[in-house]
């Protein structure tokens, strides 16, 4: 029965979001449609729908047990000083919004730059055609590490759970809105906020992810000469590696020994 409510709130939750997102990407498309195709239903849309269901139905608790039995060790360490948690609220949560920030820009730039890492992060850049729902295309190993990260300042800081779920909710539908294939952008604002044209660069094919790491403000690509603004936007998408684009097999390729 808990399954089958845990299903019914993925279905309801996909329908949410994508009456956000369908329009948006229908009348702010940044891409032509391919012909003869309902314009959001691409090429292995269903292969990241099963990424959707996965993450949601299996993987999510998964990541929360770990994550809830890490930041409980830490909560029960000295790593995290009581003088953190006895700032005023509104100084926590600029200075974890901040801190994250930071964290995850290096965190991300690491999953590029270590093959460990990589093997696991390289299942998200092997979306040929970046939006919304191609989001969801993750290993949950590297979510695992991604939720880690972004949440670690908040732990430390001593926000409570009902905060730190809100922050990571706002993280979440903040990358639904960058992956977007959308050409919204912000103008001078865009350094601060970010736009969907700078993290779909980081996904172009020649590129190789190697520009545009922050999530949420592009002021940390900026502060380390990572940022990445051309006026076009890219032509081609995912990564040069050879990969299986299976869902079975996206999960299971970056746990086998690495072939020569």
């Amino acid at each position: 029965m808990w399954l089958f409510e845990l299903f019914a709130q993925a279905v309801v939750f996909l329908a949410a979001i994508s009456l956000v997102f369908v329009p948006l990407e229908y009348f702010w498309r940044a891409d032509k449609p391919e012909p003869g195709r309902i314009p959001w239903l691409r090429r292995d849309w269903f292969n990241d729908l099963l990424f959707y269901l996965g993450q949601i139905l299996i993987f999510n608790a998964f990541t929360l047990f770990v994550l809830g039995w890490v930041f409980h060790r830490i909560g029960e360490s000295a790593l995290a000083p009581t003088f953190l948690r006895e700032l005023a609220l509104p100084l926590k949560i600029f200075l974890v919004i901040v801190a994250s920030d930071l964290l995850i820009y290096w965190g991300h730039r690491a999953q590029h730059r270590f093959a460990f890492l990589w093997r696991f992060h390289r299942v998200h850049h092997t979306a040929e055609h970046v939006d919304y729902l191609a989001a969801y295309r993750e290993h949950p190993f590297d979510n695992i590490y991604t939720r880690g990260i972004e949440t670690l300042p908040a732990i430390l800081f001593g926000l409570d759970l009902n905060t730190i779920a809100g922050f990571v909710t706002f993280r979440g539908l903040w990358a639904l809105f960058i992956h977007s294939n959308t050409n919204i952008r912000f103008g001078f604002l865009e350094v601060l906020l970010g736009s969907p044209h700078l993290h779909h660069w980081h996904h172009e094919l020649d590129k190789r992810g190697l520009c545009n790491y922050a999530n949420l403000s592009p002021l940390m690509d900026l502060a380390f000469g990572t940022y990445y603004s051309p006026p076009g936007r890219p032509q081609k998408y995912g990564t040069a590696e050879p990969v299986r684009q299976a869902w079975f097999w996206q999960l299971i390729d970056p746990l086998l020994p690495r072939r020569r």
